[in-house]
């Protein structure tokens, strides 16, 4: 089973837009995918969601075990892609996250995790959290959005450095510039400084995403943004595959996105 992590300690900088359109690509290509959303905000459930589902998600019923949490997935919109919702009470997902690794309870999580699916794609809340830290201990790959900005930068360096912490390295890491106006002119020096850096837009289908309710592939596949989704989950599956963390190998756009480091 794949383990990955959209990350970014600062909020605003898309994190539950790239979850969504990578579960989607992930599950279009025919893995079995988990979205397990940590962020309060609960932006990713909401939008694939099955418009009759009403049924929140309880943290406070993770402290009881593994299996309360199992229990709490539930089917998408779209074949091959379950959810598990975020709480708006984050700090009880938090505590559970914190109190399963302090119980080696994690690694038995993820293991029952992987009888039932390929991928987990896991949206992160913002921060340098201890919990963001426990999942990233099994994290294989992070994405972290980047605004094009030398702050963002800076920022990316301390996320090395925190991934870094209780691990003595970082799992490999795929900066994508996020939300980019290429009318800025800072922006569009940051793209010529890193050139084969991911690119997602900030353009119309990300905003269309909540009117629709639906990942930008399911109604603009062939926008600049839904191509660009597409290649970066192409990627990302190869980078998977390469590290023998993926079952089986999808057929699939075969231009690569830069290689994480």
């Amino acid at each position: 089973m794949a383990v990955v992590a959209v990350y970014n300690s600062k909020g605003g900088v898309g994190k539950s837009t790239f979850a969504i359109n990578l579960a989607w690509e992930s599950a279009q290509q025919g893995h079995r995918t988990l979205l397990w959303e940590l962020d309060e905000q609960g932006d990713s459930s909401w939008i694939l969601s099955p418009d009759e589902w009403n049924n929140p998600t309880n943290a406070n019923q993770f402290m009881l075990g593994s299996r309360n949490l199992l229990q709490q997935i539930h089917p998408s919109k779209f074949s091959d892609l379950s959810l598990l919702d975020g709480d708006p009470n984050i700090r009880a997902t938090e505590n559970f996250l914190v109190l399963f690794s302090r119980q080696q309870q994690l690694s038995k999580l993820f293991a029952e995790l992987e009888e039932q699916f390929d991928v987990i794609l896991i949206d992160c809340p913002p921060g340098f959290s201890e919990a963001n830290r426990k999942v990233l201990l099994f994290t294989h790959l992070a994405v972290v959005p980047v605004i094009p900005s030398p702050l963002a930068e800076r920022g990316l360096t301390k996320i090395r450095k925190f991934m870094t912490l209780h691990r003595g390295h970082h799992p490999p890491i795929l900066p994508v510039f996020s939300m980019v106006d290429r009318r800025r002119k800072m922006h569009n020096l940051a793209l010529t400084e890193k050139p084969d850096r991911p690119v997602i837009d900030m353009a119309s289908e990300i905003e269309q995403m909540t009117h629709r309710k639906l990942p930008i592939g399911a109604f603009a596949a062939k926008s600049r943004n839904g191509l660009a989704f597409s290649r970066l989950w192409s990627g990302i599956e190869r980078k998977l595959l390469e590290m023998v963390v993926l079952r089986t190998k999808a057929k699939g756009d075969e231009t690569t996105a830069s290689e994480p480091s």
